[in-house]
């Protein structure tokens, strides 16, 4: 039988079980629910014969598994590091203290909901999308505990099915919306809006991706953009079409030399935040429920009604989802040029009615 005492000496809960023809075992915490949790998932494994009373000594906490994670340079090989370094440190704030053979999948459930809902630091309640990367990111670290450290004997995340999540955003922006943002954008008093939304709508490149562009990485002469850091870690190649062209080259006249990026911030080295210029160009050409990304769905939507077909679009975007992809990275740029210059004769032509 279970008994949990509140510690004399300092802060904290005690948790000893006592058991007829067991050893007793006790162990330390923080919170007195963790206590409580801890010693009724203990005494179920007793009494089912699945306690492992020789590992009590070989006992290691979750703590010290994100810091031999991150020691292993496991984080390197991630392609979203800080994502999964923040849910990590959510984590660590939540079970940090636990040791690893006391997450069982029915604990993790109830973190799961207290993930889901509790507000996160803006007021925002997590999406289900949101709470599966939260999970699949302890569910990775877990795995490691158990395939690489064999500190654990399974991974108790795997017993739980994914959130059901809602259908993915598709917001794509008409003609004569495309119209108006541009106008819009060439107003705004940032000198780089224009420049920027026009080469996400005739390249389909990420936000990142083009903000992070810097002047060593454009082929003014074969009109190329070497785009070195991806969502998928591989680099790519986009063509730039004509109108992109002049205007990075109107940039590069007036460039801060001391600055490599294309995109530089004015008052400091680093790349610009677009988020306010774009909102208030968003506003004055009355568009609402449309993001950065939804540039990126635009350029996809309008290739696909140009002849792109899905393969051509996974090389041109740097979607990595077809097992033969590889195979076609020679068309690169050369897609992105087709349809980079259609799109953009189609999206510009509005432009000359203004």
């Amino acid at each position: 039988m279970a008994s949990i005492y509140k510690r004399k000496e300092g802060k904290g809960w005690r948790a000893v079980i006592r058991l007829e023809g067991h050893p007793t075992v006790c162990d330390h915490f923080e919170r007195k629910a963790e206590a409580e949790d801890w010693a009724k998932e203990v005494e179920r494994q007793i009494k089912l014969g699945q306690y492992k009373f020789d590992q009590r000594k070989k006992l290691h906490t979750f703590n010290e598994l994100v810091d031999r994670y991150i020691l292993d340079g496991v984080l390197e090989h991630h392609r979203s590091a800080d994502d999964t370094k923040r849910h990590l440190a959510y984590w660590r704030s939540r079970l940090g203290a636990y040791a690893l053979i006391h997450l069982n999948s029915e604990f993790l459930g109830k973190e799961r909901r207290h993930l889901a809902e509790t507000p996160t630091p803006k007021g925002k309640k997590r999406t289900s999308s949101t709470v599966n990367r939260y999970m699949a990111s302890l569910s990775a670290i877990l795995s490691y505990a158990l395939q690489n450290l064999v500190w654990i004997s399974e991974n108790p995340a795997l017993r739980l099915k994914k959130l059901k999540e809602n259908p993915g955003r598709d917001r794509v922006l008409s003609e004569e919306e495309i119209t108006r943002l541009l106008k819009a954008s060439r107003e705004s008093k940032s000198p780089y809006l224009y420049c920027f939304i026009l080469i996400a709508l005739t390249t389909g490149a990420r936000q990142g991706e083009i903000l992070n562009l810097e002047w060593k990485h454009l082929d003014f002469t074969n009109k190329i953009a070497f785009i070195k850091e991806t969502k998928n870690g591989s680099p790519r190649s986009v063509a730039l079409c004509d109108p992109v062209i002049e205007e990075l080259q109107q940039l590069y006249q007036s460039r801060n030399p001391q600055k490599p990026l294309v995109f530089a911030s004015k008052t400091a080295f680093g790349r610009i935040d677009i988020k306010k210029a774009w909102q208030q160009a968003l506003r004055k050409a009355g568009i609402a429920n449309c993001r950065v990304h939804d540039m990126r769905h635009t350029f996809c939507t309008y290739a696909a009604a140009k002849g792109a077909s899905n393969l051509q679009l996974q090389t041109a975007t740097g979607h990595k989802t077809l097992s033969m992809l590889l195979q076609y990275t020679h068309m690169d740029v050369e897609v992105t040029k087709q349809f980079s210059k259609q799109i953009s004769e189609q999206i510009l032509k509005g432009e000359h009615k203004i």
